[in-house]
């Protein structure tokens, strides 16, 4: 198992996977603590966005330290290097969205998320929560900085700033006003044709928008009369589960994703479609770790990236979950981009992977657990 050195910690990310080719940190870590030791006006440090502990045990090594973020994955690797560095995180001080650090910071070190809408959500939050003058450094690779960045933070902190580049990477410094500037956006609306829903999405959920064109392929191709249990993998904001559960109304859907937001859409559009007390599950964890049940059915609409790295081992390692927890008979459908080489991997996990369906974008593949 290749491992990464960052200063003096040796990272890696998780899950662990032999082979590794991502790296557990990148030009920005680096520049973020960099500014902190050079920068930092006190002890306590609020963390967000840290990808696998880099960012939250350097400042844990300087005082107390929150790390904030909605990735279960992230925040499993930041515990497990902490473990394997001999320098453990206390599991509490990490805050899943709109939580509040128990005591002010002293410095806030964010890293640019991926989606914009996380990103003005969490600005928002800031605002909100940390106390006036406090100092912020935000920072990201050069190719991944949106070019409204800075109105953005003007908007959300009212104030804003790039700093020099570093490593390819590039540094925002604002100071918290200690109040509320602009609320936090509303959650997405999205779509649902010929079932007259509109669905709400949280900040960074996938298709937060508008209806993803793969699961809106996957919903004509949903299995019938189905009983028992099934799980939606990689909910998101629950479309297929939602959608199978209103379809057959004898099952049971466990929503499964590692976004703590996605989860929460998926519950907040359960309840609105089907009431309070509705038998549906929720699970945010790595796939489908830690559940004990099996199922009947399950959805999959995989990620093919890991951040903003073009990756296939999440998909891959999905369905490696959708084996172990299928009941006898059970069956996966997985809706996937054509050129995707899924098919030989589910074949080979499977004995058989039946092309169900296929249109000039997406195929549908079909696998029982005999």
């Amino acid at each position: 198992m290749p491992e990464t050195r960052f200063g003096e910690l040796v990272l890696r990310r998780w899950p662990r996977r032999r082979g590794e080719t991502l790296q557990a940190f990148d030009g920005a870590d680096h520049y973020l603590v960099r500014l902190l030791e050079e920068e930092g006006t006190g002890p306590a440090t609020l963390v967000i966005n840290d990808q696998c502990g880099a960012l939250w045990l350097s400042a844990a090594a300087r005082g107390p330290a929150w790390s904030a973020g909605d990735d279960w994955v992230a925040r499993r690797a930041a515990l497990a290097n902490g473990e394997d560095n001999h320098r453990p995180l206390d599991p509490a001080a990490w805050l899943w969205p709109r939580a509040t650090p128990p005591s002010p910071p002293d410095q806030v070190l964010m890293r640019l998320p991926k989606s914009l809408s996380l990103l003005e959500a969490q600005l928002a939050w800031l605002a909100e929560t940390v106390p006036a003058n406090t100092p912020i450094l935000l920072a990201g690779m050069d190719k991944h900085l949106p070019a409204q960045l800075v109105p953005l933070m003007e908007r959300y902190l009212g104030n804003g700033q790039a700093g020099h580049g570093w490593k390819k990477a590039r540094v925002f410094r604002a100071r918290a006003p200690g109040r509320v500037i602009e609320p936090v956006p509303a959650p997405g609306q999205v779509e649902v044709p010929r079932r007259g829903w509109t669905l709400s999405a949280g900040a960074g959920v996938f298709g937060r928008r508008h209806l993803d064109i793969g699961a809106r392929f996957l919903l004509d191709h949903l299995p019938r009369d189905v009983t028992g249990e099934a799980a939606d993998l990689g909910c998101g904001n629950g479309v297929l589960g939602l959608s199978l559960a209103a379809d057959n109304p004898q099952v049971r859907v466990t929503f499964c994703d590692v976004s703590w937001l996605a989860v929460e859409s998926a519950r907040a559009n359960a309840a609105a479609l089907f009431g309070p007390s509705h038998r549906h599950e929720f699970h945010l964890g790595h796939g489908l770790d830690g559940l004990e049940r099996r199922f009947d059915v399950i959805l999959l609409n995989p990620p093919f990236h890991r951040g903003h790295a073009v990756d296939d081992g999440v998909a891959r390692t999905l369905f490696r979950h959708a084996r172990r927890h299928l009941a006898p008979g059970g069956e996966l459908r997985v809706v996937a981009n054509g050129h995707l080489p899924y098919r030989r991997p589910l074949a080979k996990l499977f004995g058989q992977a039946e092309r169900l369906a296929a249109n000039d974008k997406f195929v549908i593949y079909r696998c029982v657990n005999d």
